[in-house]
């Protein structure tokens, strides 16, 4: 079990230039010169994802914009292509074979969501691309994606905090604050991101003394939740879980706060933008979550990260707009590609090998991102800090423990 410390003794981390890159840059040799290395980005940009997909479209691209204007990956430019798959299964996997086949592109990211991944990262990886999740967070991402068969995936790689160990830590640290003694899980059945978390929710509550009294399963299309919240606040649980994507999880919190419930929301990495955030309003202040990235951690990296964001990106009304962790996410994933290029020694001439040798140099990342020091596990996942935070009923949020990995 990872050690939790409060926020009040949160203590400044100091990045040592030693422990690695940030990622890009030229090179003395500058043997990339007058290349181009191809990427695609598969996201969610409208639909059900589509609170998600347009800030991985932005981090994603603040990093290339970044990385090219210092000279591109040892000489090389970074040409990154982003479509959109309207949180659509079918979509994502015909936008994946075309990029890999007819576009020939390098590496691809994506998709933004987890019930898409199931079709385009078994794809990715019988065509022997890289593929690197910047935001699906459910179960048998990595190293399974072909699962249930048992190969791992040698060309799946993941970036963003599964929610195996986010939605875990997340109780841990409210059981530990608020001392629940029940609770009840509202999950959409009809999504792998939802009914992913819903299982994991299922299986963590007893481990911390939580009773749930009861699931209950809808559908993420449904136009009324009302009477799914009844049946939950009728059972009068000191906890709501609440397992789903989009803006669902904001009418929750509103339908149950004007039934009157007063308990704790607690969420997966579905809670972690500030569009769900806003959507809430006053009705979610307090609605915890675990998170891979908070926009106030002492990473030197990040607060190089979350400075030129606002600089780049404006709200409606002009003022500087704020990255969230799909952002910090989407930056990170241009980072670590971009460095694992600039050490694969690629060709330019042999895509099937410059695949597989960029595939091979990413298992090796070590660089300094906003998410803190980054490298993969042996399975391709990511071991990195968890924030557990809450929303702070103004569309952002506050941050209230560190877990370290």
């Amino acid at each position: 079990m990872r050690r939790v410390r409060l926020v009040s003794i949160l203590v400044a981390v100091v990045v040592a230039a030693a422990c690695g890159s940030t990622g890009g840059g030229g090179s003395a040799g500058n043997s990339y010169a007058g290349k181009t290395i191809k990427l695609g980005a598969i996201l969610s940009i409208t639909q059900a994802g589509g609170v998600y997909g347009p800030q991985s479209r932005d981090g994603m691209q603040l990093a290339v914009d970044e990385i090219n204007k210092a000279g591109g990956v040892n000489g090389a430019q970074i040409s990154l292509t982003v479509k959109d798959d309207a949180s659509d299964k079918a979509q994502s996997a015909q936008l994946a074979q075309t990029m890999i086949q007819s576009d020939q592109d390098l590496a691809l990211l994506g998709p933004t969501l987890s019930n898409s991944a199931v079709a385009v990262h078994p794809l990715a990886e019988s065509l022997k691309t890289p593929i690197l999740a910047v935001s699906t967070t459910g179960i048998h991402i990595v190293p399974d994606c072909n699962f249930p068969k048992t190969d791992p995936c040698k060309y799946v790689f993941r970036d963003s905090l599964g929610e195996e160990t986010a939605i875990p830590d997340n109780i841990q640290s409210y059981a530990a604050d608020g001392h629940p003694a029940t609770g009840v899980l509202l999950v959409a059945q009809d999504d792998k991101f939802s009914s992913d978390g819903g299982k994991i929710v299922q299986k963590t509550v007893d481990q911390y003394g939580i009773k749930l009294l009861k699931t209950i399963p809808f559908n993420k299309a449904e136009a009324d939740l009302s009477p799914y919240v009844t049946q939950a606040v009728a059972l009068k649980p000191d906890v709501i879980f609440i397992t789903s994507l989009g803006g669902i999880p904001a009418k929750i919190m509103t339908e149950a706060r004007k039934q009157g419930w007063q308990g704790q929301f607690l969420g997966g990495n579905g809670f972690n933008t500030a569009t769900v955030s806003k959507q809430a309003g006053a009705a979610g202040k307090g609605a915890r979550s675990a998170s891979a990235w908070y926009i106030g951690n002492s990473f030197a990296s990040n607060s190089d990260f979350v400075t030129a964001y606002k600089a780049k990106y404006t709200n409606a009304d002009g003022t500087p707009k704020n990255p969230d962790q799909f952002a910090a996410q989407g930056y990170t994933a241009i980072k670590v590609i971009a460095d694992a290029a600039k050490r694969a020694n690629l060709t330019f001439s042999d895509l099937p090998g410059d695949r597989d040798k960029l595939r091979a140099a990413m298992e090796t990342v070590n660089i300094q991102t906003p998410l803190g020091p980054f490298q993969f596990t042996s399975n391709h996942d990511v071991k990195q800090t968890v924030w557990i935070i809450q929303m702070d009923g103004a569309g952002g949020f506050t941050l209230l423990h560190q877990i370290n990995s």
